[in-house]
């Protein structure tokens, strides 16, 4: 994808995406409330690290949560990143992947993210210590369908979200000022259908999830048989194989649930190594 300066948004068939930089957020909150106008319900997913790991092939638990998310058109998702050195990236032929979302929408993907650089003394030699372990499971259990606090499911914006980096305390990142704040990144889906969506650093660790747009759960691609999926390059690479086929995440039962969490997925219920997860 072309890359984009600050401030810049980017409009793709399908969805549309807005980051910003946080020395705006003096207007990056006054365009919060003109987004407020639209009618896009926003939901908040966050990227985890966690230990131990529910499979011995990786050394701790890396995962979207929730892992599975339904939604309507419109609506957006508010990528918040608890941990660093994630991105989001869509299953495209664009990225040399076989398409694993709708026909007709164009390759999406944020840049590799982490904490705000902001956020981060000048001084500071060693990373801060991850956030997103135990003491989040209670914001992350899959259950915060609506961006948990000001962005409660009522905060409706536009196609195009309304920024990427809104530190205003809406997602309850470090509102209080001290230790690193999380980078945002804002992606709106307008296409029905179902998106498969990964974290390149560590998509062989299992870092995929799955969102559903309205109600069509009818894919062109495979999503409960591993035996069908291509090799990778193509398809999925390691764990996300049994990411994304676990059972949890059908786009049926995604519907029926609203949010899978990552602690739904049958293969990390599982003590022994989950089969299948390394190798096609």
């Amino acid at each position: 994808m072309k890359a984009f300066g600050a401030g810049a948004a980017i409009s793709v068939l399908g969805g549309s995406t807005v980051a910003q930089e946080d020395d705006e957020m003096d207007d990056e909150e006054s365009s919060d409330d003109e987004a407020m106008d639209g009618t896009g319900t926003v939901h908040t997913v966050e990227t985890l690290i966690r230990a131990p790991p529910t499979n011995p092939n990786r050394p701790v638990d890396f995962f979207f949560q929730p892992t599975g998310l339904h939604i309507e058109p419109g609506d957006v998702v508010k990528f918040v990143f608890r941990t660093p050195d994630h991105n989001v990236v869509a299953y495209h032929p664009a990225f040399g992947m076989r398409r694993r979302v709708p026909i007709g929408v164009t390759a999406f993907s944020s840049p590799l993210l982490g904490w705000r650089p902001e956020s981060i003394p000048g001084d500071q030699i060693e990373p801060p210590a991850e956030m997103g372990g135990e003491e989040e499971d209670d914001d992350a259990d899959g259950s915060d369908e609506g961006d948990d606090d000001a962005d409660d499911g009522t905060d409706d914006e536009s196609d195009d979200g309304s920024n990427g980096t809104d530190d205003d305390g809406d997602d309850g990142d470090d509102s209080d000022g001290e230790g690193p704040v999380p980078d945002t990144w804002l992606h709106a889906f307008e296409t029905p259908g179902v998106y498969d969506l990964l974290c390149s650093p560590h998509e062989g660790y299992g870092m995929a999830m799955r969102v559903v747009v309205g109600d069509v759960t009818e894919t062109e691609f495979e999503t409960s048989n591993p035996a069908n999926l291509p090799e990778p390059r193509a398809g999925p690479v390691g764990l996300a194989r049994v990411t994304l086929t676990d059972p949890a995440l059908e786009p049926s039962n995604i519907v029926s649930e609203g949010t899978v969490p990552w602690e739904m997925l049958e293969s990390n219920q599982q003590s022994g190594p989950d089969d299948g997860g390394e190798e096609s």
